[in-house]
């Protein structure tokens, strides 16, 4: 059984443990002292950490005065912000640019014929949402006459009864608003088109005295009417009929080429294998960008492959190019595309006529599109005849032979109607044709393939109806190709996830292609890079040319699926996730899947109004939104809005379920005008949002509503954010002050003293910085600043800094480089002194403050170890006392039971005596 202990002597009445505690006072003396010793230490590491702060808070501030950047810092304002919105995004040039704002940019928004009800059941059927590959898209004036475009700008049209009329052609950016700019003009008895290559005129006055002219004139110094090929026209005739002005020249831009897809150029191996006459071949490779290059540059490299043997150049309509062979010989001359299909898309792979093969037509008219884009960019083939019956039963039998455009068509077959009623035009939805009977007839309107080649079969248009028109539906016009950019056919300025998917073909082969790894920029780049996976999976364009095809190659039981990795969207961007189907591709079937950007939607006979929005509605990345107009006892229109503004957003919307769409509002890119006037229009610019960047270098302007006169926007120096950053190292450098007063502070009155008073590198401190801000600075490139002070920097009496901004106002406007130079020069810049005296009190390897915060640090881990030895010591020290109390009590307490003991004897002794 343990004894039980008490802090007061039981026997002795001594106080133990306040005996002990006084006694371990005097033990402890050397453990307080070095305690006392650790806190001083600890303080002092704590202020010198403070200063180290202060430091490199200072460095930072005079580390950006010392960045180019912040000396070429501007200040962008606009004179209406309201209708041009601006800001600097770069380094945009100092001055005053003009701009008009012309267009905002709007989304498209269609609405359907009316219905009794949202419940009102619809048929069984389809309904197709194409977004692109429409047939009425006009050539940009920039792309004119070869490249060198249009000068925007006026023009005078007298019509031949005298009328005289100015035609604002400032901002007409396509032939179709030259031709709408023309036909408004109100009083004025001229109607213009376009026809081909070129623009026509035609008198509508009714005059017929040949001594009345219709003219065609500039206004001032313009060469606009010059660049719509109307060169000072003065004729006495109802129709003038200007030059060809979509030339081919070598400065015109390969990617304006194929209707806008450009040239598809391998990037490696033989792009064009010649084999001549003489039995020799030119192998012809390169590097050049389909999309960045021009045709002068591809011809000229094609006639340096061939080193004098052959010459390739511009065919004399204009219209294509034509290679010769040079050599002589019994072999045949042929070209062909070893990799790729080059010589397929520029038309060579032809007979050779008299030593040359002349390619096929490369570019389309004004508003025209080339046959070899129809059908996803596969052509329609060799054209021959149609016959078309109208609903009379009269007949004509026309040859299509040699139309290169589907314009050449339409115009073939209008003038082919002599027998028969009938005319021949775009049909409601621009992606196809339609003939329309205009006999009044009763019979059946039909169309016919001739003897031959299936023609209107490959239009799309042999049928027999008993209503007036005939609908080829769409006819495919490629508008994705492997030059497409992913923003491109992604759409509304979105960029393609950096996420990966996974392809696994039917045998079970599995690839992984990722996005952020391969960086794409375009389908092409897409397309290779599945190609190059390593499974049995072939990617190409698809048949109607808008989106990508996967083709499983491998013929095993499973099925070709495509999936997301994780949380990955870049296959649903692409419109490649799910599981292959049976498709036809050309003239096989294959077991595909089908990347079309059009959305096809099924309804039952069940399917109403109301369930057809939430299809439209839940379709994954629609361009459409769709939503449900109530007319009241009329009854409801479905609205279908775009989702996006600009050009690209349009769709079209075909259905097989008897109801119609009307456009009520067209997607346009918005228009601004950089540089116009009252005479000219500048550059016109387009965007499919209302914000350009970069039109300015460095500029990003947003149109924010519309006008006839310029939006001035300057670009000033902007010393703001210069003064801003001299302001901050001022403060900063005050902050550093104030602290280093209060640390090294000595009171005579008090006799205090600061934490830091009479340190050494406290004192290093304020000598670093004292001579840094009072020194001339010398060795400046620009070399006339020499100190602080002469920019407004000063050192009051009490040691802080003043900045007067006027004075630094003022030699900045005076001298700027000088200005730039003191702060800059790498090599006596302030900003160079300045890390300098930085690095040398606050640097990792020679920083005087680091070195004095670590040696505190070192005393402070040695005397904290010391303190723990002696911590132990004490401990023992106290038990040991404490142990000595206890045994003296115990001793006393045996000496007091012996001598009760004695007493007890002495008394029995006493008692038995007596």
């Amino acid at each position: 059984m343990g004894r039980i202990q008490s802090s007061v002597g039981l026997i002795s009445g001594v106080q133990i443990e306040d005996t002990v505690n006084k006694l371990m006072e005097l033990n402890a003396l050397p453990r307080t002292r070095l305690a006392n010793r650790n806190d001083t230490l600890t303080k002092e590491q704590t202020a010198i950490t403070t200063l180290t702060t202060l430091v490199i808070g200072l460095q930072l501030t005079s580390d950006r005065l010392g960045q180019a950047s912040l000396f070429s810092s501007t200040k962008v304002t606009s004179s209406k912000s309201d209708l041009v919105a601006a800001r600097s995004i770069g380094t945009p040039a100092k001055g005053s640019y003009s701009f008009i704002p012309v267009r905002q940019a709007t989304s498209q928004q269609l609405t359907s014929s009316l219905f009794a009800a949202t419940d009102q059941k619809l048929s069984a059927g389809t309904i197709n949402i194409q977004t692109g590959g429409f047939l009425d898209q006009s050539v940009d004036l920039d792309q004119l006459n070869g490249g060198a475009g249009v000068a925007r700008g006026l023009i005078r049209i007298t019509d031949r009864s005298g009328t005289t009329r100015e035609v604002d052609l400032r901002f007409a950016q396509t032939a179709s608003d030259v031709v709408k700019s023309i036909n408004s003009v109100e009083g004025l008895k001229v109607v213009a088109k376009l026809d081909g290559d070129s623009f026509v005129l035609t008198d509508v006055s009714g005059v017929t005295d040949i001594t009345k002219h219709l003219k065609i004139e500039e206004v001032g110094n313009g060469t606009t009417a010059k660049d719509l090929g109307f060169d000072n026209v003065s004729i006495a005739s109802n129709t003038a009929t200007g030059a060809n002005v979509t030339k081919l020249s070598t400065a015109t831009s390969l990617r304006n080429l194929r209707d806008g897809l450009g040239l598809e150029i391998p990037k490696t191996g033989t792009a064009l294998k010649l084999n001549l006459a003489d039995g020799t071949e030119v192998n012809f490779s390169t590097s050049l960008d389909g999309k960045k290059s021009n045709l002068g540059q591809l011809l000229s490299e094609i006639n340096t492959a061939g080193a004098g043997k052959i010459d390739a150049r511009i065919s004399n309509d204009g219209k294509s190019i034509e290679i010769q062979d040079l050599t002589n010989g019994t072999a045949t001359f042929s070209v062909a595309s070893p990799n790729g299909d080059l010589a397929k898309q520029l038309g060579l792979t032809g007979t050779a006529s008299s030593g040359i093969i002349k390619g096929q037509r490369l570019q389309a008219g004004l508003s025209d599109t080339l046959l070899s884009s129809l059908k996803g960019g596969r052509g329609l083939g060799e054209l021959g005849y149609v016959i078309i019956t109208d609903r009379n039963g009269q007949s004509d039998t026309i040859d299509l032979a040699g139309a290169e455009t589907l314009g050449e068509v339409v115009d073939k077959l209008n003038e082919g109607a002599i027998n028969a009623s009938f005319r021949v035009q775009l049909n409601r939805n621009k992606t196809g044709i339609e003939i329309v009977d205009t006999s009044n007839g009763t019979g059946s309107l039909q169309v016919q393939n001739g003897a031959t080649n299936n023609t209107a079969t490959a239009l799309g248009i042999a049928n027999s109806v008993a209503s007036g028109s005939i609908d080829s539906g769409s006819l495919s016009r490629q508008f994705i190709g492997k030059n497409s950019t992913l923003e491109e056919f992604l759409g509304s300025g979105q960029t393609l996830a950096k996420s990966s998917f996974k392809i696994t073909d039917s045998a079970g082969k599995s690839a992984n292609f990722n996005v952020a790894t391969r960086n794409p920029k375009t389908i092409g780049d897409v397309i290779d890079g599945i190609n190059d996976l390593g499974v049995d999976v072939e990617a190409k364009i698809n048949d109607t040319g808008d989106g990508i095809l996967l083709i499983d190659t491998a013929g095993g039981t499973g099925t070709l699926n495509v999936s997301e990795n994780g949380t990955g969207r870049a296959a649903t961007q692409l419109k490649l996730v799910g599981t292959a189907k049976s498709l036809q591709s050309g003239n096989a079937t294959v077991s595909g899947i089908d990347g079309s950007k059009s959305i096809q939607l099924t309804t039952t006979a069940e399917t109403t109004v109301a369930d057809l929005v939430k299809q439209i509605n839940d379709q994954t990345g629609s361009p459409i939104r769709a939503n449900i107009v109530n007319l009241g006892s009329s009854g409801v229109r479905l609205q279908l809005n775009g989702q996006s503004t600009g050009t690209q957003s349009r769709v079209a919307i075909s259905s097989t379920l008897g109801f119609d769409f009307s456009q009520t509002s067209e997607a346009k890119d918005a228009l601004i005008s950089f540089g116009a006037n009252e005479a000219g229009g500048g550059v016109l610019s387009s965007s499919r949002t209302n914000t350009f960047s970069n039109l300015v270098d460095g500029l990003e302007l947003t149109v924010n509503g519309t006008a006839t006169t310029p939006v001035t926007v300057d670009v000033a120096e902007n010393s703001e954010t210069l003064t801003k950053q001299i302001d901050s190292f001022v403060e900063q450098y005050n902050k550093l002050r104030t602290k280093y007063e209060e640390l090294t502070v000595f009171d005579a009155t008090s006799n205090q003293v600061g934490l830091l008073f009479g340190s050494g590198v406290a004192i290093r401190v304020e000598q670093a910085y004292s001579r840094l801000l009072t020194t001339n600075i010398r060795g400046g490139a620009a070399g006339t600043i020499r100190s602080l002070s002469e920019l407004g920097v000063k050192l009051s009496e009490t040691g802080k800094l003043s900045f007067d901004k006027d004075k630094f106002d003022e030699q900045l406007q005076s001298n700027p480089e000088a200005v730039k130079d003191f702060f800059t020069n790498k090599d006596n810049g302030f900003s160079k002194k300045a890390k300098d005296v930085s690095d040398s009190l606050a640097g990792i390897d020679k920083g005087a403050l680091l070195a004095r915060n670590k040696a505190l640090q070192t005393n402070i881990e040695q005397n904290s170890a010391r303190i723990g030895s002696l911590d132990i010591r004490l401990s023992k020290e106290r038990t040991r006392l404490t142990n000595r109390f206890y045994a003296m009590e115990q001793a006393i307490s045996k000496l007091q039971q012996s001598l009760t003991s004695i007493n007890s004897i002495q008394n029995l002794s006493s008692s038995s005596n007596r």
